[in-house]
């Protein structure tokens, strides 16, 4: 599950930075942190919740289902738009990195064979 989405994730990037190296631009791509995910989700429980009951009502009062497909289709797409970018507001709670150490190489030891 896990590894799909670094090899997914990893394979987008390939391609983003490909395309930044033919234009001669360079950006990093912004993402979320822990906290930002955590918003995104109730955002978009929230959402898809009130465009729901909201669909069902309309579509009620109209005796149409095709009515309440419409409102939470709209609610699918409000809630895609407000969560799948990542706004500034999603990343206010950025992780501190450690820079990275150069490798230290281990030193052959080599033993001396005793004579006898």
């Amino acid at each position: 599950e896990y590894g799909e989405f670094q090899t997914f994730q990893h394979y987008f990037k390939q391609i983003n930075l490909s395309c930044v190296r033919m234009l001669g631009l360079e950006f990093k791509i912004p993402e979320m942190d822990f906290e930002g995910q955590k918003m995104a989700e109730i955002l978009q429980y929230v959402i898809l919740g009130v465009f729901g009951i909201a669909g069902f009502i309309w579509g009620y009062l109209c005796e149409s289902f095709e009515q309440t497909f419409y409102v939470v289709s709209v609610g699918s797409l409000v809630a895609s738009l407000v969560v799948l970018p990542p706004w500034p507001a999603f990343r206010k709670n950025p992780l501190p990195f450690h820079h990275s150490e150069a490798p230290v190489k281990p030193k052959k030891v080599i033993q001396k064979k005793k004579k006898n």
